[in-house]
Parts: structure tokens; sequence; C-alpha cells
């Protein structure tokens, strides 16, 4: 079946449900005035006559609405719909005859005023049916063209020059209405024809959005498993690199560890950052806004990148601002590194100033390059991720492509306008505005205390997780470190080895998913049952999926996302150990 006919038979569909939606009234009223009519008529007419010409009216508008109400049961389908019109047609066109034949019958000869009463009550039917039947346009004729007709016959046969002119009228008129009724039609047609396309443009459109949606969850689901199972044996090397680094080796061999962690790095620097937009895009980030002197924040940028400008040749100027500010100077901070990065990143000769400006109870913090600047047609897409305007080759030094997706992320946290402005071969302008901050700086974010990682030596650690890899490099490393280990494919197998053990473990270190459904918050639960006391846990994680962020969030136990290299576990395990230890 073609596109046309399928419109062909929706809009047959849609007269007939039209037509029956007008009916009620159309014939309702037809048979008031007829009531009218006969009323008016009642001492010029036989009374024989009117009585049949009434009762006609009654019959045909007890079949029409018989019609309507039998059709209006059945189910919206073409044949219906075309066997609706065929009888509705019928109905029209008997009831469009008995007017046409009331001028020959009602109307007494020579009576002017009662002539034109009747031709003003058929001309007034005749334009109801204009509205009431024009979408269906032999419905309208099967009606007009028998009651004007007869209306324009009669008044010509009867002989009388100013009935010939008033029947030369009506004759006029029913050219007219003929006209704008066919304009109608058309209009009516290509309104439906109009609608249905859209309809049927909207239709493909929500298919073709539906197939892009699900092909987006299932590049993410595979994305997400992608990122689990790489993060997996990359962990288990940053383990296995560690152990290394605590061993005696020749020249060479430690050569050769230090080109593999250089790999190991760039492999965890694109992990860190679909972490971060993971984390991010999953709520797993809270905000811990304050009053805080962006003065302090800058001075930090400025130590750590005044370095890498210096052996680039660039000049690297900061601003001083005695500016408060009110937000998260840990994300704000981040959003400022990145944009600090990616100037130095691009920027191959001139300077790069970051500095701030006052405006409107704001403060705009803004970094300045002479790098090549950003062609407006660049610039909507720059914020996504992986998109990178001059790195066609993927070159690892020039990052990955999510520093400015985060950026974009944090500020929607932050709720902070972003501003992009650039001239190409001149350079650009990223900033963030952050609102002013109002009474004192607040002192509340203290920053933690130096830990010694040597005090993990002698600990009790269990370490429970389902790939054999990471459980040998997990015990070559602590062991390394003087820890007493117990390792674990599962919860149940890590109680059963502790059985004998006449302490309860210092640290638990666990995995979050596990093999058979098991996952890492239950596995701690079980084991801290085991021993009714609480152990300091800490959970490992490769996932990156929104649902599962949130779970592990939500648990309130310490945790590390995989790959992790073996100075931050040291220092993570250390933190566990403090009596009054602090969170991840």
């Amino acid at each position: 079946m073609t596109h046309a006919t399928v419109v062909a038979e929706a809009i047959s569909i849609e007269q007939a449900r039209y037509i029956n939606a007008n009916l009620l009234t159309s014939v309702i009223g037809g048979f008031f005035i007829a009531c009218v009519v006969a009323a008016v008529f009642w001492d010029v007419t036989p009374r024989p006559t009117l009585f049949i010409w009434l009762g006609a009216n009654f019959v045909l508008a007890g079949y029409r609405l018989g019609v309507r109400h039998h059709f209006m049961r059945l189910p919206e389908t073409f044949d219906n719909a075309r066997r609706n019109a065929r009888y509705s047609m019928i109905g029209t066109t008997l009831s469009g005859v008995q007017w046409g034949l009331s001028i020959f019958f009602l109307m007494p000869l020579g009576n002017l005023p009662f002539e034109l009463l009747l031709v003003f009550a058929i001309s007034n039917m005749a334009v109801a049916a204009m509205f009431s039947f024009g979408v269906h346009y032999p419905t309208f004729l099967a009606f007009f063209v028998p009651s004007v007709g007869g209306a324009i016959l009669g008044l010509f046969i009867r002989g009388s020059t100013l009935e010939f002119e008033i029947g030369l009228g009506i004759a006029i008129f029913a050219l007219v209405a003929l006209r704008f009724v066919a304009a109608l039609y058309r209009m009516f047609l290509r309104t439906f024809e109009l609608r249905f396309e859209n309809r049927d443009l909207v239709d493909q459109l929500t298919v073709e959005k539906e197939a892009a949606v699900s092909a987006s969850l299932a590049k993410s689901r595979f994305l997400a498993a992608a990122s689990h199972d790489l993060r997996q044996p990359m962990h288990a090397l940053n383990l296995y690199l560690g152990t290394l680094a605590g061993m005696e080796l020749s020249g060479n061999a430690r050569a050769m560890v230090g080109n593999v962690r250089q790999c190991a790095d760039t492999m965890d620097e694109l992990f860190r950052g679909l972490l971060d937009v993971s984390r991010l895009d999953a709520g797993a980030v809270q905000t811990d806004p304050c009053r805080f002197p962006i003065n302090e924040l800058l001075e930090r940028i400025r130590l750590e990148f005044a370095p890498q400008a210096q052996a680039k040749g660039l000049r690297l100027r900061v601003a001083r601002c005695r500016a408060i500010v009110y937000s998260d100077p840990a994300l704000v901070e981040r959003i400022l590194r990145n944009f600090t990065a990616n100037a130095l990143r691009y920027t191959e000769r001139g300077s790069i100033l970051i500095g701030c400006r006052r405006m409107r109870g704001q403060v705009r913090v803004a970094v300045y390059d002479t790098g090549p600047g950003i062609a407006p047609e660049h610039r909507k897409v720059i914020f996504e991720e992986f998109y990178q305007i001059a790195n066609p080759n993927r070159d690892r030094t020039r990052g990955i492509g999510l520093g400015l997706a985060i950026v974009e992320r944090l500020a929607r946290l932050l709720n902070a306008a972003l501003t992009l402005e650039s001239q190409p071969g001149r350079g650009s302008m990223f900033a963030v505005d952050l609102p002013r901050g109002i009474g004192p700086v607040t002192t509340s974010h203290a920053q933690p205390q130096a830990l010694r990682q040597d005090q993990v030596s002698g600990a009790l650690v269990v370490v429970v997780d389902d790939e054999e890899p990471i459980l040998s490099a997990m015990r070559g490393l602590l062991t390394q470190w003087g820890c007493s280990i117990v390792t674990a494919r599962s919860g149940s197998e890590a109680i059963q080895a502790l059985a004998a053990s006449p302490r309860a473990p210092d640290a638990l270190i666990c995995d979050f998913r596990l093999a058979d459904g098991e996952d890492g918050i239950a596995v701690i639960g079980a084991v801290c049952a085991e021993f009714n006391t609480d152990i300091p846990s800490l959970i490992l994680t490769g996932d990156t999926g929104p649902d599962r962020l949130r779970q592990i969030t939500a648990s309130g136990f310490a945790v590390l996302h995989k790959p992790i290299d073996s100075n931050t576990l040291r220092l993570a395990l250390a933190r566990l150990l403090e009596p009054a230890h602090s969170e991840v």
C-alpha cells in the first residue's frame, strides 16, 4: 500500500468522523426549521400536505440519526468510513429532494411573502450544509443541488417576472456557493493531508529518536562494560608496577619499568577523565560552597603551571585579585586548572594571562591565551566529549578531549555561566562567572593532616576480589608493605578464611562487583557482622554506570576507582588504619 493510499484512507475516516460530529446538530436543526415552516404555512397549505411533508422530514431525520448511531459504534476503518459516507449521502439526497419539492407543494401561487419565506428557509438550509458537509463535497452536493435547484426551478416556472428575477438571484447565489464550497473542500483536503503527513513525520521522528536513544543506551552499556573490563587488568598492572618499584632492579630494568609506568599513567588519565564525566552525569559529585578569596586559588594555579609554561617558552601571568567569591573551591579550581592546561597545551608562543573582573555582583575569572583561536563553527561543540579541533592524529600529548566536557558539567553543577571568546589566529578567552561572597571568609575547609604511609605495616588486611591477577598483585604489594593479608574471591570465602583468625581484620578492601551477583557493600556488611564490629573498609570499583556510582556513593564507605596506583592505595590504606580515619 502506497503512502498516498494510506493518506487517502485516513482522510476518508476523518471526513466520516467530521460529518457524524456535525450530523446531530444538522438533523435536529433541519427538523426544527421544517416545524417552523409547517406552523407558518398552517393556514395557507392543505393540512394533509403539511402532515405528509412534515412526516417525511421526521422519517428522514430518524434514518439519518440511525445511520450516525450505527457507524459511530463501529471501528474507524476505511471500509466503515466508505459505507458511512454512502448511507449518509442517501439520507442527505432524500432530504435535499424533499426541500426542493416543497416549493411545488407547500407554497401557494401568487403569494409572494410566503414564497420569499420558503426560499429563505431553503437558503438557510443550504448555507448550513456548507459547514456541515463541506469537508466531503459529494455529500454537500447531494443536499445542495436538489434543494436549491428545486427552488430555482419552481421560481422559474411560476411565470411572473419578479419570481423569475428571484430565481435568477438564487441561481447566482448557488454558483457562488458551489465555488466557495469547492475551494473550502480543497482547503480541507490539503489541511488533512498536511496533518497526516506531519503525523507520519512525527511518528518517523519518534521511531528514529527511539532508535537513537536505544543506540545511545547500547553504546553506554558497551562503554561501561568495556571500561570495567579494561580497568581490571590496568589495576592489576599498576599494582605489579608498584611491587616492582619496591624491588632492587638494574638500571636498564628500572628504565624499562619507568617506560611502562609512563604508558600506564597515560591510560590512567583516560580512565580518570571517563570517571569524572560518569560521576558528574550520575550526580555523584556534591558541591560544598563557601566564601573564599579567589587569589589563593589563583596562586596555586600559578605555582603549578609556571614551570610548564617556562618549559614551553611561554609567559604565564596571574593578576592579583582581592575579591571574595562564594562557590565550591575544589570544583572551581578544577575548572581553572582545565582552562589553564588547555591554554598551555595549544599555545606555542606568546603568553597566558589569568585574571578577574568584577561585574554585577559576580566575579569573572578568565584565562586568556595567544594560541591559534577557535573558529565559530567549533565553539558549540568543543565542550563535547573527545572533541579536539587540531588533533586529527589523536596525539596523547594534546590530551584526550575530556577537559572541557568536564568543565561544562562542573559549571552546570555550580550554576556558573561559562564564556568563550576567540579570534582565529589571535587567541582565546575562557571564563567562569562566580557569585561574589558577602561576609567573612569561611575557614571550615581545613587541609587534611599529612599521613605516614609506613603505618600500614603489621596490619591484617582482607582483600576480596574475583579477579585472580588482582589478588595476586595485592598479595605481593601488601606483603612488601609488611601487612598480613587474607585474600578471597567472595564474602563467604573471606569469612571461612578468617575463621581461625584470633582477631578481627584491621582493614577490609573489597571490589564492588563480584561473581554471582554479589557486591562489595554486602560483603563488607557480612564480614562486619561476623566479627560484630565495624571494620574500616574500602571499596574498589571499575564501574562507571550512573546507577552504580549513586549506589556506591550512598553506601558511605570510602571508595577508590580502578585503576589505582600503588601510592594512592597505600595512602588510602593508611587513612583507613588511622584511629579517626577520614573518607578517601
